[in-house]
């Protein structure tokens, strides 16, 4: 999964070489990539981004904890704030870059203050999503002897916390799209709904409704009037 980990078996060309070769082919409309691992994120990834249309304005770039001593039990190879410096390079870049990334709560030996440290690290981000779960043991790993286990009543108690929190970061975030036109690449309709469902370069779900002249096919590209939003999508208006 950790695609930025690539190298080159001719040692000529770095992951973010790559993704701007793929991202320069004729025809190519979009080239979104996951998942990132952080310690092979370097900064030529951002500014291949900036420099190639193609390339979607998206990363995902799990973190897992917001803290280093976690990080460590977890041998995830950098520190929490190694990892807000690559979050630096993105809030910085000349596209806006939406960042999204996997959280784990609960895994052995996780404090209170450990967890407030990742709950700070949500409002110092500000990801656009974020994939939460409980830590659940796992054959052949080292954090099977870990000791501290966290008992799974207070697990969910900090999911639900932290999912809580990012919701409204979510909230906040998506509303502010609203009254934008944004171009989509259409995945489906919601016979039920009639609505068209579509995703934007910066993965964002954006739910539409299209005229009966004007029905758009999966796979083609849309311009959508943002008129509403929601935690985890939007909803919108084909331009006619």
């Amino acid at each position: 999964q950790n695609v930025n980990s690539y190298q080159d078996p001719l040692g000529k060309k770095s992951f973010a070489e790559l993704l701007s070769a793929v991202g320069a082919l004729p025809g190519i409309k979009r080239v979104r990539f996951t998942s990132s691992h952080p310690r092979d994120f370097g900064r030529d990834i951002v500014e291949a981004i900036e420099s190639e249309a193609s390339l979607c304005n998206h990363v995902h770039l799990p973190v897992q904890s917001g803290s280093t001593r976690v990080l460590y039990a977890m041998q995830r190879l950098y520190t929490r704030d190694e990892y807000l410096e690559r979050v630096v390079w993105m809030k910085a870049a000349q596209r806006e870059i939406s960042i999204t990334t996997d959280i784990i709560v609960g895994f052995p030996g996780e404090t209170e203050t450990d967890f407030e440290e990742t709950l700070w690290l949500l409002d110092e981000v500000e990801y656009d999503g974020v994939f939460s779960f409980k830590y659940s043991p796992r054959p052949n790993t080292p954090a099977l002897k870990y000791p501290d286990a966290i008992p799974d009543g207070e697990k969910s108690r900090r999911l639900a916390v932290l999912q809580e929190k990012q919701r409204e970061i979510q909230r906040r975030r998506y509303q502010r799209h609203v009254g934008e036109v944004m171009e989509v690449m259409v995945e489906g309709k919601n016979e039920a709904r009639g609505q068209w469902i579509g995703r934007t370069s910066d993965n964002k779900v954006l739910n539409f409704t299209a005229s009966e002249a004007r029905q758009p096919v999966p796979g083609s590209y849309r311009a959508i009037t943002v008129t509403g939003s929601f935690p985890n999508s939007l909803v919108g208006e084909m331009v006619i």
